[in-house]
């Protein structure tokens, strides 16, 4: 398996993680991977993770906060898996980026993630198993 950085997922917010789930799987058919909860506070959330039958693909997150207002539409998460969460988070800083949320890791979901934003402030989220 090549630990060269992977483009992995794209993440939308909703308002409704039921009706916009039922939309994509029906639509595109897509298949439910897992439901996940996590967070405190105002950075509570849950999500639903799609994905198609290929095996090359990669994952359609919908993401729902439970204490605060679903963003605007428009704006995504882009999403890479890494080798080393805070080797990304360095080189990001160095070539004009910026740390939106130093790396954390996440035990309980066998992950280290930090959030990061290219130079023209877009969100990624970089995510390292454990």
């Amino acid at each position: 398996m090549s630990t060269d950085p992977r483009f992995a997922f794209i993440k939308i917010f909703v308002d409704d993680l039921v009706t916009e789930a039922v939309f994509y799987t029906s639509t595109f058919g897509m298949s439910e991977k897992a439901r996940l909860a996590f967070g405190e506070g105002a950075d509570a959330l849950e999500e639903i993770i799609l994905t198609t039958a290929r095996d090359d693909d990669s994952n359609f997150i919908l993401w729902r906060y439970l204490e605060r207002s679903t963003p605007p539409a428009g704006e995504a998460t882009l999403g890479f898996t890494v080798a080393d969460v805070e080797d990304i988070a360095r080189k990001a800083e160095i070539n004009g980026g910026s740390i939106v949320q130093p790396p954390k890791t996440m035990p309980e979901a066998g992950v280290a993630v930090a959030f990061i934003a290219d130079p023209e402030g877009h969100v990624i989220e970089v995510v390292q198993y454990l």
